[in-house]
C-alpha cells in the first residue's frame, strides 16, 4: 500500500492522509464487488435475461482484472445454490479491502456503539463470508452480504456504510480546506499560490486519464517546507512527493518500473532538474516484498515566477505516468523498444496521452484494422513496424493515439473511431509501393555517391597524389556498397510479405549490380595508382567515369518522379510521369555513350599502357564501369514497365 511506501521513504507526516485516501479507494472497490455479486445473483434467478457487465465501473475504481467482466454471465443456479465463478477470489478481495478501509479508523476511532466496536463487527462479519467450495454458495448468503442492515441485523454492506461515515469525519478533521481539488491542512498563506499552480497544471491534463482513478493530491507543511503528495494511480509503490522551501523544489518519486522513472526524467528535461543516483528500497507489505525504485530530483528556480511555472508543468505531467508501463507493453506488437518510448514521449508532449488509446480498446483497435485491411501483407508474428517500416508505423500509431483521445473527449462513437483507423491503415498499406520506390531512390543515392568517389579519384590521379588517399577511397566505397546491400535486403524482406511488389525488388536488385561494379572500380583504382597512369588512357577512363555519374544522377531523377506518379491524383501526375520517362530515356542514351567510351578507353589502353599489368587494370575498370551503366539501364527498363503497367495502367 502507498502508506507503507511513504513510511519507507520517510514521509511520515503524510501517512495519516494517505491511509484515509487508500481507505476511500478501498470503499469504491468493495461497492463494485457487492454490485457484481448482486448482478450475478440476479443472473442466477433470471437466466433468460441478458447478463450485464460492470466493466466501466471496474475500471473507474482501479481494478485491472478483465476476467471479472464475465462473472455475471457465467453464474447459474444449481440445486438451490448459486455457482459464482471466481467467488473465492472476490471473497479474498473484499476481505483485504475491508481491512484496508478500516485501518485509519482503528483503533483511535474504535468506539463502542449499538452494534459493538468496529473491530468486533469487522471480524464477526468477515467470518460470515461463505468459503464457497467449488464456487457454490447458498443463495440467501449473497443477500446477507449485500443488504444494508436494519435494526439488529448487520452486514458487510452496513459496516462499509458505517466506516465510510467515520472516514468522512476523519477527512474533515485532516483537510481544513480544498484548493482546486487538493486536500490541504496546516499550510501558510504563501503556500496557496504554489499549491494552486501545481493543481492548475494537474487539472489541465487530468481529463486525459478518462475513467482511471488517481491523481489525488494532499498538501501540508512540515517545518519550513511545503509538502505536496500525489498518489498518481492505483499501483502501490507509485507515489510522488514534492518538498518546496523558498525557491528550491525536491521531487521524490517511487516506482517499480525503472523505465517509467527514466520517462519522468525525459518529460522534465525542459527544466534543469538535477537527479541523484536512483536508490532501491523494499517494504514487506508491497507485493510480497517487491523492490521499488526511488528517484530524487532537485530544481532551483531563479525567481518566484519560474517556481510557479515549474510546479505547474510538473503537475501537468503526472497523468502521463498512469498506466504508462501497460501502454508500453501493449505496443510491443507494433513498434520496437525505441519507438514505443518515443511515441509515449510524443503523446505526453502533445498533451494527447496514452490513456485514450487504452480506454478505447488498446491493441484491439489496431489489430482489428490489420485484420480488415492487411490481407497478405502481414503474417502471424509480424510487427507493424517491420511491415510498414519504422517511420510509417510510428506515424500510424500516433494517428491512433490522437484519434482515440479525440473520440473520447468529443464523445464520438466507437464505430467512427474504428472506421478512421481502418482508413488510415489502408492508406499506409496502399502506399507500400511508394515506400519501396523511396527505398529504391535511397539506393540510387548511394550509387551516385560511389560513382562520384570513383570519378574524383580518377581525376586526381597523378605522380604527386597521396597513395594512402586511394586506400581510404576504396574503404569508403566499400562502406557505401554495404549500405546498398542492406537496402536490397530490406526490399527483399518487404516483397516476401507483399509479393505483388516483386517488380520493385527487381528494380533495386538490378541497380545493385551497378553499386557492386563501381565498388570494384574503387578497389582497382588503388592498384592503378601504383602504376602511375597518365595520358589519353587515363583521360578516357575519366570520361567513362563522368558518364556513370551523370547516369546515376538521371537514375535518381527518374525514381524521384516515379514516387509522385499517382493516377488517383490530378495534381502534377502528368508532369511527373513525363519527367520520369525523360530521365529513363537519358539513362538509355548515357548507356550508349558509355559503350562508345569503353571502346575508346580500350583502344587508348592498348596503345599507351605502360605494361601488361596497367593494361589489365584499364581493361577491368572499363568493363566494370560499362557493366554499371548497363545495370542502370536494365533497372530503368524495369522501373518504366512498372510505372506504365502497374501504376498508370492500373
Amino acid at each position: 500500500m502507498k502508506t507503507q511506501v511513504l513510511e519507507a521513504i520517510g514521509e511520515t507526516e503524510l501517512k495519516c492522509s494517505a491511509e484515509v485516501n487508500a481507505a476511500f479507494a478501498a470503499n469504491d472497490r468493495i461497492k463494485y464487488y457487492l454490485t457484481l455479486l448482486q448482478m450475478a445473483a440476479s443472473r442466477c434467478d433470471n437466466p433468460d435475461q441478458p447478463a450485464g457487465t460492470l466493466r466501466r465501473e471496474r475500471l473507474a475504481c482501479g481494478i485491472d482484472d478483465p476476467g471479472l467482466d464475465d462473472i455475471a454471465a457465467g453464474s447459474r443456479r444449481e440445486n438451490g445454490k448459486y455457482r459464482l465463478p471466481g467467488w473465492v477470489h472476490i471473497r479474498d478481495r473484499i476481505t483485504q479491502d475491508l481491512r484496508l478501509m478500516a485501518a485509519p479508523v482503528l483503533p483511535e476511532r474504535d468506539r463502542s456503539g449499538p452494534r459493538g466496536t468496529f473491530s468486533e463487527r469487522l471480524e464477526s462479519l468477515l467470518n460470515t463470508l461463505p468459503p464457497g467450495d467449488d464456487d457454490l454458495i447458498n443463495a440467501n448468503l449473497i443477500a446477507a452480504v449485500t443488504h444494508a442492515g436494519r435494526g439488529a441485523d448487520d452486514s458487510i454492506h452496513q459496516i462499509v456504510m458505517d466506516l465510510h461515515k467515520a472516514l468522512n469525519a476523519m477527512q474533515k478533521e485532516l483537510a481544513q480546506e480544498q484548493i482546486d481539488g487538493a486536500a490541504v491542512y496546516h499550510i501558510d498563506e504563501a503556500d496557496r499560490s504554489v499549491i494552486a499552480a501545481f493543481m492548475a497544471g494537474l487539472n489541465r491534463t487530468a481529463p486525459l486519464k478518462f475513467n482511471h482513478p488517481g491523481l489525488g493530491t494532499t498538501a501540508t507543511r512540515s517545518g519550513s517546507k511545503l509538502v505536496i503528495q500525489n498518489d498518481i494511480g492505483t499501483t502501490d509503490a507509485h507515489v510522488l512527493v514534492i518538498h518546496i522551501e523558498n525557491l528550491n523544489v525536491e521531487l521524490t518519486y517511487t516506482d517499480v518500473h525503472p523505465e517509467r522513472v527514466e520517462f519522468l526524467r525525459e518529460m522534465l528535461k525542459p527544466f534543469a532538474v538535477i537527479w541523484e543516483r536512483d536508490q532501491t528500497r523494499q517494504t514487506d507489505n508491497l507485493a510480497s516484498g517487491e523492490a521499488f525504485r526511488l528517484a530524487i530530483g532537485r530544481f532551483e528556480a531563479k525567481d518566484r515566477e519560474q517556481l510557479l511555472t515549474y510546479v505547474d508543468f510538473l503537475g501537468s505531467r503526472l497523468v502521463f505516468l498512469i498506466d504508462w508501463n501497460r501502454a508500453r507493453k501493449q505496443l510491443r506488437g507494433f513498434l520496437n523498444d525505441k519507438q514505443r518510448f518515443e511515441l509515449l514521449a510524443w503523446a505526453a508532449k502533445e498533451d494527447i496521452g496514452h490513456r485514450g488509446f487504452l480506454e478505447a480498446g488498446g491493441p484491439r483497435l489496431i489489430n482489428q484494422a490489420i485484420e480488415e485491411t492487411a490481407g497478405s501483407a502481414m503474417h502471424f508474428g509480424d510487427r507493424l513496424c517491420d511491415v510498414l517500416g519504422n517511420d510509417a508505423a510510428l506515424d500510424f500509431v500516433r494517428f491512433v493515439f490522437q484519434s482515440a483521445t479525440q473520440a473520447l473527449r468529443d464523445h464520438q462513437s466507437s464505430g467512427l473511431l474504428r472506421d478512421r483507423i481502418r482508413a488510415e491503415l489502408q492508406a499506409h498499406f496502399s502506399s507500400e509501393g511508394k515506400r519501396l520506390l523511396e527505398l529504391a531512390r535511397e539506393h540510387a543515392g548511394i550509387i551516385f555517391d560511389i560513382a562520384s568517389l570513383v570519378r574524383d579519384g580518377i581525376r586526381g590521379t597523378s605522380a604527386r597524389a597521396d597513395p594512402n588517399s586511394y586506400a581510404k577511397l576504396a574503404k569508403r566505397a566499400r562502406s557505401f556498397e554495404h549500405d546498398a546491400d542492406q537496402l536490397l535486403m530490406t526490399s527483399r524482406e518487404a516483397v516476401q510479405r507483399r509479393p505483388e511488389y516483386t517488380a520493385l525488388f527487381r528494380i533495386v536488385e538490378r541497380a545493385d549490380d551497378a553499386a557492386d561494379e563501381l565498388e570494384e572500380v574503387a578497389f582497382l583504382l588503388e592498384l592503378l595508382m601504383n602504376s602511375h597512369p597518365d595520358g589519353e588512357a587515363r583521360d578516357a577512363l575519366g570520361i567513362l567515369a563522368d558518364l556513370l555519374v551523370e547516369a546515376a544522377q538521371e537514375w535518381i531523377k527518374a525514381l524521384s518522379h516515379s514516387v509522385h506518379v499517382d493516377p488517383g491524383s490530378t495534381a502534377g501526375t502528368h508532369e511527373d510521369a513525363s519527367d520520369f520517362l525523360t530521365a529513363v530515356d537519358q539513362v538509355f542514351e548515357l548507356e550508349h555513350q558509355a559503350d562508345d567510351a569503353e571502346r575508346a578507353l580500350t583502344h587508348a589502353a592498348v596503345q599507351q599502357a605502360g605494361d601488361f599489368r596497367q593494361l589489365h587494370l584499364y581493361t577491368a575498370m572499363a568493363h566494370s564501369l560499362e557493366a554499371a551503366s548497363d545495370a542502370l539501364k536494365w533497372a530503368s527498363l524495369t522501373a518504366r514497365d512498372y510505372v506504365l503497367g502497374k501504376v498508370l495502367g492500373g
